[in-house]
């Protein structure tokens, strides 16, 4: 099996987008998106399998099951995969590409978010909260760093600038040094966390359960700005940031644009689903999957509606981005490249 890294995508796909190959992964898959490379999608679902799938043609190239149910995303380190196990007495399985075997297993607690890569290695959270850091050539732990008890992580680890962040659905954002696991700062905003946060230069932007978005200063974890719904029932979506705006969904079906800056909203677009997958920032255009199987294109600086495609499924993961598509995953079992209209389908 050959996967090389995917070159930095400059620019992506500019609407109008049409289906190009839908493929059956004949399970349901975890929040976060698949993994692209330079010609190749990774995959990985609740039904324990890893696929492997040509991006230009959407056939398949190759399963390999680990038995149990995988919800995060699995790692790309170097030439091994590292899956993480939801279900049973392992907590990772790392796979060779080379010689297509296993290369070791680690037991311990079950790991429920995905594993972020780091050099020569991976970071995860298991059940019993502990953050990990792992070395890929054995799975040698590096350092173990003990969260608070009854704080449980529903995201997969944000590594950015030297730091692991962690955010609990007790409300604590913790950040720790991603060379030997210390604490470098714990702050407790009260309010439930299920999604990923995100990092943008120096803010790191903190979605909640109960209607309120937070901005938060990624070396001190103080608050820049919060903002706040009067409904506190809605959940907001992990957000997408750029360098002028926070941009998130929600599970009433509001697409909504933050000044970066202030937190304030800048505009708003109804939709008639939920909206519980991440939205993507590509250039001038913003793209969200809704819980009612549609997908949508919309103006970045103006929530304009560019374009909306019916889907075979509820957009529940994060979009994957190539140069010249994207890829969605759809509930119940289907992976779907979505290309500009009338170009080549080659990347």
């Amino acid at each position: 099996m050959d996967i090389r890294p995917l070159p930095k995508v400059e620019f992506g796909p500019v609407p109008p987008l049409e289906i190009a190959w839908t493929y059956n992964a004949r399970a349901g898959f975890g929040p976060d998106a698949p993994l692209l490379f330079e010609d190749i999608v990774l995959v990985a679902t609740r039904q324990g399998e890893l696929h492997v799938i040509d991006l230009a043609t959407g056939k398949r190239g190759g399963t390999k099951r680990f038995g149990d149910a995988v919800n995060g995303s699995p790692a790309v380190i170097g030439r091994t995969v590292v899956v993480p196990i939801a279900l049973g007495r392992r907590a990772l399985a790392a796979y060779d590409l080379d010689a297509s075997d296993i290369r070791w297993r680690a037991r311990g607690a079950s790991v429920h978010t995905g594993v972020a890569s780091v050099e020569n290695g991976g970071v995860f959270v298991n059940v019993a909260g502990e953050v990990q850091r792992f070395d890929v050539a054995g799975g040698t732990i590096v350092w173990m760093h003990q969260l608070p008890v009854g704080m449980r992580v529903h995201a997969k680890p944000l590594v950015y600038d030297g730091l692991v962040i962690v955010a609990g659905d007790n409300g604590i954002v913790r950040a720790l040094s991603l060379d030997d696991g210390t604490l470098r700062w714990s702050t407790e905003i009260y309010l439930p966390i299920y999604t990923a946060p995100v990092a943008h230069n120096n803010i790191l932007v903190v979605s909640t359960t109960h209607g309120s978005l937070l901005s938060m200063n990624l070396d001190t974890g103080e608050t820049i700005w919060s903002a706040e719904l009067e409904d506190e029932t809605v959940h907001f979506s992990s957000p997408a940031v750029d360098d002028e705006f926070v941009i998130t969904g929600a599970s009433d079906g509001v697409l909504r644009a933050f000044n970066i800056d202030t937190g304030s909203i800048e505009w708003i677009v109804q939709c008639p689903d939920a909206l519980v997958a991440q939205p993507l920032i590509v250039g001038g255009t913003v793209y969200v999957g809704s819980m009612g199987s549609w997908f949508y294109a919309f103006d970045r600086a103006s929530g304009e509606l560019l374009q909306e495609i019916e889907l075979r499924g509820r957009v529940k993961s994060a979009i994957g981005l190539a140069s010249e598509g994207l890829i969605v995953l759809t509930e119940p079992r289907y992976v779907v490249r979505l290309s500009p209209v009338d170009t080549d389908d080659e990347v």
